[in-house]
């Protein structure tokens, strides 16, 4: 058994029939998916995830969509890095608006990540990651570099152009020398007329399940 699959056991046991879940991205969830099918698959799912909606139809999941959703028993996500104070830092599938809607609605927000993504302090290698608004484009980008920081448009890898979001928006990842005052960089950034979220989650994690992958063995958080 991986890591993986190791987590989403442990995972699994929060999952109870009668409930809507969560689902966010990424591989660790997947296997949540494809396992909770096994066991208490009647449940309704909502996902901010193309690839996980789309698993989840598969599966047979009746899945909702979050805009007629105000409420969520338990949602699991991933994420680049975590801290002891319960935020995180979401950068790499540039859906961390629709994630961050998801948390917010769920009454558990748990995380599913490996031990090592554990910190005290969040790694300035990890790009903060802006959802913006097309015209709000150059007024992000001064503002950015106003802040001592890099902003580089995200294109897309599969075709010439631009990664546009779910909701058509551009996604524009900043880097800065260091992360000693994120919460408030996040606030300032936030506030920005055209920026519509950021991938900083200030403490909207009620719980996390780590994987230690030299061991083999998970543990729980919060």
């Amino acid at each position: 058994m991986t890591i993986k699959q190791t987590i989403a056991q442990a995972a699994l046991k929060h999952i109870q029939p009668g409930m809507v879940v969560g689902f966010g991205g990424g591989s660790t969830v997947g296997e949540l998916v494809n396992e909770a099918a096994n066991f208490v698959n009647d449940i309704q799912v909502v996902t901010p995830s193309p690839t996980t909606r789309q698993l989840a139809t598969v599966l047979g999941y009746t899945v909702i969509d979050p805009q007629y959703c105000d409420r969520i028993d338990i949602a699991f996500d991933g994420c680049d890095q975590l801290d002891h104070h319960g935020s995180a830092l979401k950068s790499g599938g540039g859906i961390h608006t629709n994630e961050k809607i998801i948390a917010s609605l769920a009454d558990n927000y748990w995380l599913l990540t490996l031990q090592s993504r554990l910190v005290d302090s969040f790694d300035p290698k990890i790009p903060l990651v802006l959802e913006v608004l097309p015209r709000a484009l150059a007024l992000v980008m001064r503002e950015v570099a106003a802040r001592g920081g890099q902003a580089t448009v995200r294109t897309a890898t599969n075709r010439d152009g631009l990664t546009l979001t779910d909701n058509g928006n551009l996604i524009i990842d900043c880097q800065f020398p260091n992360y000693a005052q994120l919460s408030e960089l996040n606030h300032q950034l936030k506030l920005l007329a055209g920026v519509v979220e950021t991938s900083y989650f200030d403490r909207l994690v009620t719980n996390a399940i780590l994987g230690d992958e030299v061991t083999g063995t998970v543990q729980t958080l919060f």
